[in-house]
């Protein structure tokens, strides 16, 4: 049998191979060394990359934790900062509201209000303006007759609006003293709730700079005071062309702001276009916004000194181990060619690859197995069905009138007609246990273990019909496309010993197929 002549084909084939395989040890050791010298500079290399890497993460995440801190402690001072000056202006608009601001109490309300601007620094002064902006009191002393704050945006605020509580404005230069002034307001009514005037606190935003100025942000980092409509209100390093100036457009307000009202993160300023290490906070109770940054290359500059020290090293290091291995492998080459005998080599090789070409077992038209796989794969199975009388089936499966395709249309056109059918069997035989093969010509077989006479029958229509369907053009068969024929057979132990007598059995019925009037399925009696 087949089976049998390939297994001592390959004993002798094996038999040949202790010499090439001595030969070729050496060669596998010369690769293993440069192997593992690649494998241990790659290790080396990528444990130096992730290590810096996570030093890189750490060093932002660090300035980070720092920045969102910052923010935290300089919201909380802003906030307590106003929440002072409106606490002295709730103070001062119910003592308007109640005493009147008349001849009689007006005195009192100057000596009030200067008394309050003493005890807050951060104080510029204090102002009471009537209904029509003209100025009634306050704290700084100044007399300006003809004064009117009419135009102011807190005046015209709080006359268009009728809510009580405060109004931080817009940072505006002081008419009085010329000095940069942040506005908290409020509104004053007369009793019939008709608008009466406005008390305003104004606070110095030097009171802030000097704050943000005592804090290390190196060279290139910024504090900003950001008001909830997108405008400066004071920004460290202060410059006056960016006071009032709006970044609606940056990424505070269009990314982080609407994620949350506080955070961290690494953005792009939309003023300079510097790449900063972020963290910023509302201020609680009042429309303002806190943002401290540190530039990212300069917080990043104590790690790139790290990682090119480091990186210094490591490639001293592999410079090293380099030479060493290079003069290793070189050495150990020459000894391989020293004991290497290329005549003999070639020879045993080329007594493997002839030993090799006897175990092909694919068809190289089609793709399916070959007769000789199939010879190997059907004694098996047989074999194993007689074992464990299980079931087996077989389908002949033969190409109708192929020799007038092959005459009318070419024989390129008869191996892309062999190679479709081809397809079409593999698509209809799911099971990974099954086994399609080029029988021989235009005749296929597939074996089914553990299939019966009914179930193979049903695959035989499938791969029938899929045929028919597929409409591969045959103008010389009888229905003008190309069809299959099929015979089925089922492996019986009684009267089927050998896996010839099942092929026999499938090729009976195929003939009867074929006698009767072709393109149908046919299973053995």
């Amino acid at each position: 049998m087949g089976h049998p002549s390939i297994k001592d084909r390959i004993e002798q084939s094996r038999s040949a191979l202790p010499l090439m395989a001595e030969q070729t040890g050496a060669t596998l050791k010369v690769r293993s060394v440069v192997f593992l010298l690649v494998a241990v500079c790659l290790s080396m290399t990528a444990i130096v990359i992730w290590e810096a890497w996570n030093s890189r993460q750490y060093h932002l995440h660090e300035k980070e934790v720092a920045m969102s801190n910052l923010a935290q402690t300089l919201a909380s001072q802003a906030q307590a900062s106003i929440k002072q000056a409106d606490t002295l202006l709730f103070t001062l608009v119910d003592r308007v509201e109640n005493d009147g601001t008349g001849p009689a109490q007006l005195p009192r309300l100057q000596r009030l209000l200067s008394a309050q601007r003493s005890e807050l620094a951060q104080l510029h002064g204090l102002f009471v303006y009537d209904e029509d902006g003209r100025w009634v009191a306050n704290s700084n002393g100044a007399e300006l007759p003809s004064a009117n704050n009419s135009d102011r945006e807190y005046f015209i605020f709080h006359r268009d609006h009728p809510d009580r509580g405060p109004h931080i404005g817009p940072s505006i230069k002081s008419r009085s003293s010329g000095e940069w002034i942040m506005t908290v307001s409020r509104r004053i009514n007369h009793p019939d709730g008709r608008f009466a005037g406005v008390a305003l606190a104004t606070l110095y935003l030097s009171h802030y700079l000097e704050l943000y100025d005592s804090i290390d942000m190196g060279s290139n980092g910024v504090i900003s005071l950001f008001a909830d409509d997108a405008t400066i209100v004071v920004r460290r390093p202060f410059k006056e062309a960016e006071v009032g100036a709006s970044v609606a457009n940056g990424p505070l307000f269009t990314q982080l702001l609407p994620k949350g009202d506080a955070g961290t993160a690494t953005v792009k300023s939309v003023l300079d276009g510097v790449v900063r290490v972020v963290g910023f906070r509302r201020v609680e109770g009042y429309p303002l916004i806190i943002y401290a940054a540190l530039n990212k290359d300069e917080v990043l500059a104590s790690w790139r000194k790290e990682s090119m020290l480091s990186a210094g090293i490591v490639a001293l290091l592999l410079g090293v181990l380099g030479i060493f291995g290079y003069r290793l492998i070189r050495l150990m080459k020459q000894q391989n060619h020293v004991q290497s005998v290329l005549l003999e080599a070639q020879e045993k090789l080329i007594e493997v690859n002839r030993s090799l070409e006897l175990l092909a077992l694919e068809d190289a038209l089609t793709g399916l197995s070959n007769r000789r796989q199939f010879d190997l794969f059907i004694q098996a199975e047989v074999g194993r069905a007689k074992r464990s009388l299980t079931s087996l089936a077989l389908l002949m499966i033969d190409v109708d009138h192929f020799k007038r395709f092959n005459d009318h249309y070419g024989h390129l056109a008869g191996d892309e007609c062999l190679r479709n059918i081809s397809a079409i069997i593999t698509d209809n035989i799911k099971r990974p246990g099954d086994l399609a093969a080029r029988y021989g010509g235009e005749e296929f077989a597939v074996v089914l273990p553990g299939t019966d006479y009914v179930g193979a029958f049903l695959v035989a229509e499938k791969i029938r019909r899929a045929v028919q369907q597929a409409g591969i053009q045959h103008s010389e068969g009888a229905e003008g496309l190309v069809t299959v024929s099929l015979g089925v057979a089922a492996y019986d132990p009684a009267s089927q010993a050998q896996p010839n007598d099942l092929v026999g059995a499938a090729d009976k019925a195929l003939y009867v197929a074929k006698a009767s009037g072709r393109n149908m399925s046919v299973i053995a009696n």
